[in-house]
C-alpha cells in the first residue's frame, strides 16, 4: 500500500488535503529550483528553504492531523538524513557538490519522508544514479569534460518524484 492510499482507506481527507497542496507546493518549488540550477549553477536558499519547510509543514503536518507520527519521524529523518548524507558528499567532494545542494537535499528528503525512510534512502541513490547517468553520457557524447560543472538539482528532484510515485 502507497503513502497516500492508507490515508484514502482510513478517510482521513484532511490529511490528503493536506499532501495535495504539498504536492503542488513541490512542484512549484522544484520548477523553479530546476530552471535556476540549469541556468545558474546555483539553488538559492530562499526556494531550497521553501521547500523544505513546505515539506515540513505539508507532509509532517497531514502526518499529525492521520496521528501517522511513525510517518511524521519519516517526514524529519528523511530531511535530515538526506540533508546529512549530502553535506557528507559535499566536504569529501571539497565544494564540487555545493551547499545549495544539501540544503535541496533536506526539503526534497522531506518529500519523500512521507512514503518512508526507504524512499528518502532511494530518492538519494536514484539522484546519484541519475547524476552520475547524465554526466557519462555528456562525456562519451563529448558535451562535457570531467572538469565541466555540471547541475546536480534536476537529478535531485527526479529521485524524489520517483521514490515519491514508487513509494
Amino acid at each position: 500500500m502507497t503513502w497516500w492510499q492508507g490515508a484514502w482507506q482510513a478517510g482521513a481527507w484532511g490529511t490528503l488535503a493536506l499532501w495535495g497542496v504539498g504536492l503542488v507546493w513541490f512542484a512549484a518549488c522544484t520548477a523553479v529550483l530546476v530552471r535556476t540550477d540549469l541556468r545558474e549553477h546555483r539553488l538559492p536558499n530562499r526556494w531550497t528553504l521553501r521547500l523544505w519547510a513546505g515539506g515540513l509543514a505539508a507532509m509532517g503536518g497531514g502526518a499529525v492531523l492521520a496521528g501517522r507520527w511513525d510517518v511524521l519521524g519519516s517526514v524529519l529523518l528523511g530531511g535530515l538524513g538526506y540533508a546529512a548524507a549530502m553535506l557528507v558528499l559535499h566536504v569529501l567532494s571539497r565544494g564540487g557538490l555545493g551547499m545549495g545542494d544539501v540544503k535541496f537535499a533536506g526539503g526534497l528528503g522531506s518529500y519523500a519522508g512521507v512514503a518512508g525512510l526507504d524512499a528518502a534512502v532511494a530518492a538519494g541513490v536514484l539522484a546519484i544514479l541519475l547524476g552520475g547517468l547524465t554526466a557519462l553520457v555528456l562525456l562519451v557524447l563529448r558535451r562535457a569534460t570531467r572538469a565541466t560543472a555540471l547541475p546536480f538539482g534536476p537529478a535531485m528532484v527526479a529521485g524524489a518524484a520517483v521514490a515519491l510515485a514508487i513509494g
